[in-house]
C-alpha cells in the first residue's frame, strides 16, 4: 500500500495494511493501547487497544522477566476493541468533539488538532490524530521531567502555566482529566503544555460526575493537589 500522511481520514483497509505490513513503528505503550507512527516519519500519530503479541509482551517489553498484564486489564483489551461504546479510542474520540464544541481555542489547542477513529479488522477501533512533537522534532517530555531539569526561573513559568491550565480546566468542567499526561511542547523558544493522551471515560456504570459538574470541578482540583505533591510543592 502506497503511505500517506496528508489527513488522518485513513479507510480501514489503509491501516489494517500499515499494521501488517509492518510500516508503523512503536513510539509508546501504556497499559492497555500503544501508539505508532510510519517509520518515515510523518505527523501523525496511530493508536489502539494493544495486539496479542503485545500483551504477551507485558508491563516491560525487552526485560529479561517481564510483568504480565493483570487478567482483568487482558480481558478488556479483549472485550472492548470492537466495542464502539466502550472503547477507549472511540470515548477519547466523542469527548474530544465535545470539547470543541464548548471550551475556548486556548484551552482546545492542548489536545490534538485533529483526530479521527477508524475500525480495522485486526485492531478493532483505532485513532488517527494529531503527532504532537517539539517544533524541532524531537519528542515531547512529561511535565514532571521538565519541572525536574528546569532552573528556578523555568519553574516558575511552568507552574504558572499549570495553574492557569488547571483554572481552565476547573471552569470548563473537563472530566477525568489526569495531571499525568501534561506533556511539556517545545515552540518559538518557549513551551506549551499538551495532552495527547486522555481518557474522558470511567469505568463506573454510572458516571456520577456528568450528572453534578460540581463533582468534575472538585475531582480535577483533588487531582492536581496530589500531583503538586510530586513536584514537592
Amino acid at each position: 500500500m502506497k503511505e500517506r500522511e496528508s489527513a488522518p481520514n485513513y479507510t480501514a483497509e489503509e491501516l489494517n495494511d500499515l499494521f501488517h505490513s509492518g510500516a508503523l513503528e512503536r513510539i509508546g505503550m501504556g497499559s492497555r493501547r500503544s501508539c505508532y507512527r510510519l517509520r518515515r516519519g510523518g505527523s501523525l500519530c496511530f493508536k489502539c487497544y494493544k495486539s496479542e503479541d503485545e500483551i504477551a509482551e507485558g508491563k516491560d517489553p525487552g526485560k529479561l522477566n517481564p510483568r504480565k498484564l493483570e487478567p482483568s486489564v487482558v480481558r478488556e483489551i479483549e472485550k472492548y476493541r470492537f466495542d464502539e461504546r466502550r472503547n477507549t479510542c472511540c470515548q477519547e474520540y466523542r469527548y474530544w468533539k465535545n470539547l470543541k464544541l464548548r471550551v475556548p481555542a486556548e484551552l482546545m489547542s492542548a489536545f490534538p488538532e485533529t483526530m479521527e477513529i477508524v475500525k480495522t479488522k485486526s485492531r478493532g477501533w483505532c485513532l488517527v490524530e494529531e503527532l504532537i512533537e517539539n517544533e524541532d522534532g524531537t519528542p515531547i517530555v512529561k511535565f514532571l521531567s521538565a519541572w525536574r531539569k528546569a532552573d528556578e526561573s523555568g519553574r516558575k513559568e511552568l507552574l504558572s502555566a499549570l495553574d492557569a491550565f488547571e483554572s481552565m480546566l476547573v471552569q470548563h468542567t473537563v472530566r477525568f482529566f489526569d495531571p499525568q499526561t501534561i506533556m511539556v511542547q517545545s515552540v518559538g523558544g518557549g513551551f506549551r503544555l499538551r495532552v495527547p493522551d486522555f481518557e474522558p471515560a470511567t469505568r463506573t456504570l454510572i458516571p456520577i460526575d456528568v450528572v453534578f459538574p460540581a463533582l468534575t470541578r472538585a475531582k480535577i482540583r483533588r487531582r492536581f493537589a496530589r500531583y503538586r505533591k510530586t513536584l514537592g510543592l
